[in-house]
């Protein structure tokens, strides 16, 4: 063995032993985003949506989330991925479903969860359940776990 074990500092790995802060546990993020950088975005995603391109409207609004906008461009971003979820056919959800990337369905989840906790689209719980079943049907529990476990909020 080429280390001793026991001369290992291990209060160095220790979170509270106040060496890291709550920001160092923070992963970097590019400049915040205004919402005038993500406006195109959100009018290409509601030109998709509204022309019945849902596949390419799905990609697009999981692909790049703004995690590093501010409230009120999540909000934005949100509502036009709402827009986008609510009008696709339930019988094309499946199909969206398997050809998005598994990190792409870990952004999904993350707008269906956000979805159900905003009072304004909890009018729309039946399509959000609608594509929280087969998402969990297609990919299996693994994108609630990346949920649960992320620090990155949409």
């Amino acid at each position: 063995m080429d280390q001793d074990w026991r001369r290992i500092d291990i209060d160095a790995f220790d979170p509270e032993s106040g060496r890291l802060t709550e920001k160092d546990l923070i992963p970097p993020y590019p400049n915040n985003v205004t919402l005038q950088d993500i406006e195109p975005t959100i009018n290409q995603l509601r030109n998709l949506a509204s022309s019945g391109d849902s596949i390419s409207a799905i990609k697009l609004a999981t692909s790049d989330p703004p995690y590093s906008g501010d409230e009120n461009v999540k909000y934005q971003y949100f509502l036009a991925v709402m827009t986008a979820l609510s009008q696709v056919k339930q019988s094309d959800i499946t199909n969206i479903i398997k050809q998005l990337s598994p990190k792409q369905q870990d952004v999904l989840i993350k707008y269906l969860y956000k979805g159900m906790a905003v009072k304004e689209t909890q009018k729309q719980g039946g399509v959000l359940l609608a594509w929280f079943e087969k998402l969990t049907q297609v990919a299996g529990i693994n994108p609630v776990v990346h949920y649960i476990n992320d620090r990155k909020t949409v």
